[in-house]
């Protein structure tokens, strides 16, 4: 039977429709990569806390798994495969990837750990031994090449932030932030602490002197520290043969004990602190959200050439507040409470394209989306899953960069200033990022003088007054000045300055262990006390809650802040060293 020319054009467009369809693919522009730290030692050891060999193999896994989603695709048969237009396969390039981290020794070996699972050495990642991949910088005058230590090992560009560096709001939004310490000590006077602290007397009792003989004394030994306990149980169980035999039943209420503990202080998107509606205990979430978003944007504004692929190493604090944030404890029981070591929370820019047009970055926002993946752990029956995030349904897994924009910019708090601002934190670094000064609110006021520069006015027409009355009195009444000298022995003071040095100088004493001198000072009022933020607030709760157990005050993550110096006190004191 014939076709009329209508029902074959309808034919044709029906036929180009399904051919398109069977050719679409998803390209992917830019993606950031949440990722937890590996196994590691517990907290509340003697010794600093480190990651494991078995923390590296977790991260160093983790970060071959994203090599092959990403980079130079091998194996689709687990999550799939979606390159990331333009990044190098082979060689790391350092322009190309961004990499974030905490200063903490577990979280940036973590870090490490996984950049050598994604960009491994290249004698091992290039597929023909026999031909290595030689670049321009590898090659030598005499026509030979040399390759990197280690079998081509690659070394990524890392940043590292501390506590007194702004950029690590991003990663730690809840550290020296004195409204989410005061929001989290009221947990203690709710009806859920008070029953599952009573409730669980008797499980932490049973390890109180089997576990925990030296460690931590047993009236520290309670649902207060849930999640030490647990973290130093799951340590002793993995790898301590001899370590006493505890239960799976209790072992697993011993994890969930600090799922709802961490959940209570992470995760309470209803709880505010000093500002009412703040949801200060998702801070570290908010901040979170804030550099996904900026980096998209990034990405956007530059066509998708920069920030394509974004590493960020953290703890577990963020991941939950985000995950709460994002209303996904409310649909899946894996979202309450701590994720997995070495877990990844992924949020993917990407687009639609099909073989009949164009691959170019889309030039309209609209064509853009984004999606979030969750992978729970490290092992291999650990899948890199989709889920729906702000109120999406399981129909929804993906939505446009626009709504993604418009959700996002409802829960972040965006900048530093901000930060420093809802927290009232202390950081060294606020100051700069806030205004300290107050305003006259007066009219006119705008053109009054600072009051710096009036200072320095005042001060000089004081000098040049006093300066005229001095000369005054001298020619009314004769008065001179003459210049009297007293002996004295050169030995009565000492050290360098001689007979020069005042009383008040340190002195400067060479050691008897060895090479190196100190100063000793005669000031005994010259060190002083910081006062931490958890004093804001009811004193005795808080000092408990912003530090480790058993540890005499000692904070629960060491920061550099820690250091006796304070903007608000004492000028710093001049230590002298030869």
């Amino acid at each position: 039977m014939a076709l009329s020319f209508a029902q074959y054009i309808l034919f044709s467009a029906l036929l180009a429709v399904a051919y398109a369809q069977s050719n679409t693919s998803q390209t992917v522009w830019c993606s950031v990569v949440v990722t937890r730290n590996g196994d590691s030692t517990p907290l509340i050891s003697n010794e600093l806390t480190t990651l494991t060999p078995l923390g590296a193999l977790q991260l160093n896994s983790a970060g071959a798994l994203f090599r092959n989603r990403y980079i130079a695709v091998t194996d689709t048969s687990i999550d799939g495969s979606f390159p990331i237009n333009g990044l190098s396969t082979y060689s790391i390039d350092n322009t190309q990837t961004f990499a974030l981290s905490l200063l903490d020794e577990y979280v940036t070996a973590s870090a490490q750990a996984f950049m050598q699972g994604l960009y491994p050495p290249l004698n091992t990642s290039y597929p023909d031994p026999g031909a290595p991949l030689v670049t321009p910088a590898s090659l030598l005058a005499d026509g030979s090449y040399v390759n990197n230590p280690l079998g081509g090992y690659q070394y990524p560009q890392l940043y590292s932030t501390s506590l007194v560096d702004p950029n690590s709001i991003w990663l730690a939004g809840q550290s020296d932030c004195s409204g989410f310490l005061a929001s989290g000590s009221e947990y203690f006077d709710t009806p859920e602490y008070a029953a599952t602290a009573a409730a669980t007397e008797d499980l932490y009792a049973g390890v109180a002197t089997s576990v925990f003989s030296n460690e931590l004394p047993a009236s520290d030994i309670n649902y207060h520290n849930a999640y030490y306990i647990w973290d130093f149980i799951n340590y002793g169980v993995t790898h301590n043969g001899s370590f006493p035999n505890i239960s799976e039943s209790d072992l697993g209420q011993f994890r969930t004990l600090a799922d709802q503990w961490e959940f209570a202080i992470n995760g309470n998107a209803s709880a505010s602190g000093y500002t009412q509606g703040d949801r200060i205990r998702t801070i570290a979430g908010q901040t979170l959200a804030a550099e996904i978003l900026g980096l998209f944007l990034n990405n956007i504004q530059n066509n998708g050439t920069v920030s394509m692929l974004n590493l960020m190493f953290t703890t577990f604090d963020p991941m939950i507040s985000i995950a709460s944030l994002m209303g996904l404890p409310n649909l899946y029981t894996d979202f309450f409470g701590l994720p997995d070591l070495g877990s990844s929370m992924v949020f993917e820019l990407f687009s639609e394209t099909n073989s009949l047009t164009s691959s170019a970055f889309p030039t309209n926002n609209a064509d853009l989306q984004v999606r979030f993946l969750f992978r729970n752990g490290t092992t291999s029956n650990n899948n890199l899953d989709l889920y729906p995030i702000f109120g999406n349904g399981e129909s929804s897994m993906s939505m446009s960069f626009d709504t993604f924009t418009t959700a996002v910019e409802g829960i972040m708090t965006s900048t530093i200033g901000e930060w420093c601002q809802v927290c009232q934190s202390e950081s060294v670094f606020c100051p700069a990022y806030t205004n300290s000064t107050s305003s006259d609110t007066q009219s006119g006021s705008t053109s009054a003088m600072k009051p710096a520069i009036a200072g320095v006015i005042g001060a000089i027409i004081a000098l040049v007054i006093a300066v005229m009355l001095l000369a005054l009195t001298m020619l009314l009444f004769g008065i001179r000045f003459e210049k009297r000298t007293t002996p004295q022995r050169r030995s009565q003071l000492g050290g360098f300055k001689g007979a020069e040095k005042m009383a008040s100088d340190p002195d400067l004493t060479i050691l008897k262990r060895g090479a190196g001198a100190t100063v000793i000072s005669n000031d005994a009022t010259q060190s002083h006390e910081r006062i931490g933020s958890w004093e804001l607030g009811e004193a005795s709760k808080a000092k408990d809650f912003g530090s480790l157990p058993g540890s005499g005050g000692a904070e629960r993550r060491p920061s550099f802040e820690n250091d006796g110096l304070s903007i608000h006190g004492e000028p710093v004191k001049v230590d002298e060293r030869v």
